[in-house]
């Protein structure tokens, strides 16, 4: 679930507080939906958020959008989302589909109705692109925990757009993307390409790590280890959706520094909402990494 939160601004001073009246940030509907070939639309809506404002599981999930009206088509048939409780996810309430299954190639779109105010999008389902092969590779000084790297031939068309996943059998309820989970062919056009994964960061699991992401043993929660099984998800994503997630990503990674460039947030919803409306062309394999394993 994608959080967009405004900024407001308080200043304050080691020797003197200064009280600044801000006017209130701007309610927007925050919106991130997706079709993925072979499934059902889905969609999560909530509001924006104050940037000092306390943030908890509960008002989290106050702030998800519960009386949308989500329609998606594809041209020829509409098909009505839902509201349903999802537990592997959170906030656990997504709107869901039920008719009209992505298929690659295609285009969709999505309409919103949220208190008589109405956004729209439009996407397409990418063909995929299939993955020559996957190897895990311990990291430095290492023997048990590393990373997956993945390889692949890209298209020799210019503007292909990956997103990336993976799921730890037994351990992951749902895909994790890594960060950055996005990537174009403007410096492999055509090439044969490698790209290093890291595990994702699931929610869910945040109490079994402290805030430098570690565990009980001191083990980063990125890492993947020896004896898992990993299924790795490749995806096709057109312009619009990967401009988005990386302007996304680029602000999860600059986050505090004061010393990066500002990145403006892009987003393919009309109206006024912030997000994306997003299709994936899907390639899947999996990997089973060995007990022992070796560079």
């Amino acid at each position: 679930m994608v959080y967009i939160f405004l900024l407001s601004l308080a200043l304050i001073s080691c020797e003197k507080e200064i009280t600044v009246d801000m006017p209130t940030p701007e309610n927007k509907i925050v919106v991130e939906a997706a079709i993925e070939e072979g499934q059902y639309a889905w969609a999560f809506i909530s509001r924006t958020a104050a940037y000092f404002a306390p943030v908890d599981s509960a008002i989290i999930m106050n702030m998800i959008v519960k009386n949308a009206v989500v329609v998606v088509t594809d041209g020829i048939e509409n098909d009505t989302l839902h509201l349903s409780l999802d537990p592997y996810t959170f906030p656990y309430l997504k709107y869901v589909g039920s008719k009209i299954i992505g298929q690659a190639g295609k285009q969709y779109w999505i309409t919103i109705t949220v208190d008589e105010k109405t956004y729209h999008a439009k996407t397409t389902i990418p063909h995929a692109v299939s993955l020559d092969s996957l190897k895990f590779k311990p990291d430095n000084n290492q023997d048990t925990l590393g990373f997956i790297w993945l390889y692949l031939k890209d298209p020799d068309t210019l503007g292909n757009y990956y997103r990336a996943f993976t799921k730890v059998l037994g351990k992951d309820s749902v895909f994790l993307h890594p960060y950055p989970s996005v990537s174009d062919d403007r410096f492999f056009n055509g090439q044969k390409a490698e790209y290093q994964l890291y595990r994702g960061r699931n929610p869910l699991e945040d109490n079994n790590y402290n805030p430098q992401g570690l565990d009980s043993a001191g083990v980063a929660r990125w890492y993947f280890r020896t004896g898992e099984t990993v299924i790795v998800k490749i995806t096709q994503i057109d312009n619009l959706h990967y401009r988005f997630w990386y302007s996304m990503e680029q602000q999860f990674m600059t986050d505090g520094n004061p010393f990066a460039t500002p990145t403006s947030l892009k987003t393919n919803i009309e109206g006024g909402a912030i997000g994306v409306w997003g299709g994936y062309g899907v390639f899947i394999d999996t990997l089973k990494i060995p007990k022992y394993a070796k560079n």
